[in-house]
């Protein structure tokens, strides 16, 4: 049994071990690692206790490629596969999910690779090595980047794939990510992008403000070609109905150690990690149904005991996002068979049918539709119109960088530029 990525890399050197060693198939997941798309689907979604019970998806959700690798994933033995199988559509889809090597190691253990196109079984194959090799390079940049903040003697909380890979996922190359999720200290802003900087990181040029983002990001491409793209919070998200809904210090106090990224590196505790599991895809996804995400919620549902599901019923309820932890575990259960204590789905269900938060399940939601959200949530109408100010005139520098490198035009011409061309993103849904 190949048991680390290490180990497995000397698999994948080795035919004759490759010929008699089975991968195996204990909860693991994803393995490719592209860049998950922002783009919304149109999702059948709930909005009220009556439709949350209907787990839906869109025909976009639901392609027959998806539904045979759910059924790999979730079935005791492989399931049937139709004759017909479009390979090539199949391992898309599976790409796209970031489920690659959780396929892989499912087809491995089952021994229904005999049953499949040598095409499939390869391309599963293909697909498992290079994450594997990808989560190598992606470790040992984890481990430089969480000591050098370290170093400088600030707290970094590792937040969603970056923390569950090493947490939950019994091998981290499973776990397919694009970037890293870092929670520090809004005070710590500064530091932390100097420190990046001193690495080789350079920040990318985005809209920043006081209420506009809670995030910004870096990269750096090694000498190997991988680029290490760092996405740094110093609030859980950045709409304003989330931002604050839980701080640093009380997930701080929660954080559990993920030793395989060094001594001093630290992620999210579980009950925290599946509230922003179940807010993340809804804040910043809109409700979107990637498996990846979906079986993060599975995974760490499945590694809470009865008070840790408990504290993050009572999590959710204190912010107001029962509805959105509900509609995370339906889809999960749905999907993988997650089980979900009767007590937490009668409390999650008690919700109120028109729970605010619940704008965020679509569907169709547009960017209009959060920036008036976030305007109803901010108190006061300074801070009301600083927000929208933020939005329609970022600072000049980023303006230049964006949308005239190099050019001299007046930077009242570049505003009306931007506020044409981006409307129709403000309006699509």
């Amino acid at each position: 049994m190949i048991n680390s990525p290490s180990r497995m890399v000397g698999y994948m050197l080795s035919p004759s071990a490759r010929n008699r060693t089975t991968v195996p198939f204990v909860r693991a997941s994803s393995i490719t690692a592209p860049k998950m798309s922002e783009r919304r689907t149109r999702s059948q979604c709930i909005s009220g206790c009556r439709r949350i019970a209907q787990v839906r998806y869109s025909r976009h959700t639901d392609t027959a490629s998806r539904n045979l690798a759910v059924a790999f994933l979730s079935s005791v033995g492989p399931p049937p596969v139709p004759p017909s199988i479009d390979v090539s559509s199949f391992l898309s889809s599976a790409r796209a999910d970031g489920i690659l090597g959780l396929l892989h190691a499912r087809v491995s253990a089952t021994g229904a690779a005999d049953r499949l196109p040598p095409a499939l079984v390869e391309g599963l194959r293909a697909g498992a090595h290079r994450q594997v090799a990808l989560e190598l390079a992606q470790r040992a940049e984890l481990r430089r980047v969480v000591a050098a903040v370290r170093s400088m003697g600030l707290e970094v909380l590792l937040m969603k794939g970056a923390s569950l890979a090493y947490d939950v996922y019994p091998d981290p190359a499973w776990r397919v990510r694009s970037d890293v999720d870092m929670l520090i200290r809004a005070a710590d802003r500064a530091a932390v992008r100097a420190g990046l900087d001193d690495l080789g990181y350079v920040c990318e040029p985005e809209v920043s403000g006081r209420l506009v983002a809670y995030q910004f990001h870096s990269q750096r491409i090694d000498e190997h070609g991988v680029r290490h793209l760092c996405d740094v919070h110093w609030k859980v998200a950045n709409p304003q109905r989330f931002a604050d809904a839980v701080r640093f210090d009380e997930l701080a106090e929660a954080a559990v150690p993920l030793p395989l990224l060094g001594p001093d590196a630290r992620g999210l505790g579980r009950m925290h990690a599946l509230w922003l599991a179940s807010v993340h895809r809804a804040a910043h996804h809109y409700d979107q149904g990637n498996l990846v995400w979906l079986y993060d919620v599975h995974l760490l549902m499945g590694a809470l005991d009865a008070a840790g599901v408990a504290r993050f019923v009572a999590l959710a309820e204190r912010t107001g996002v029962r509805r959105i932890c509900l509609r995370a575990l339906l889809l999960a259960r749905a999907r993988f068979g997650t089980e979900i204590p009767s007590s937490a789905l009668a409390a999650l269900e008690a919700a109120p049918e028109d729970e605010p938060s619940t704008m965020f399940l679509g569907p169709g939601v547009r960017k209009l539709d959060v920036l008036l959200d976030d305007v109803r949530v901010l108190s006061g109408w300074r801070p009301r119109l600083t927000l929208v100010k933020e939005h329609l005139f970022p600072d000049e520098a980023y303006m230049r960088r964006t949308y005239a490198s190099g050019s001299s035009a007046p930077t009242l011409w570049l505003y009306a530029r931007r506020i044409v061309t981006g409307a129709a993103k403000w309006l699509r849904r």
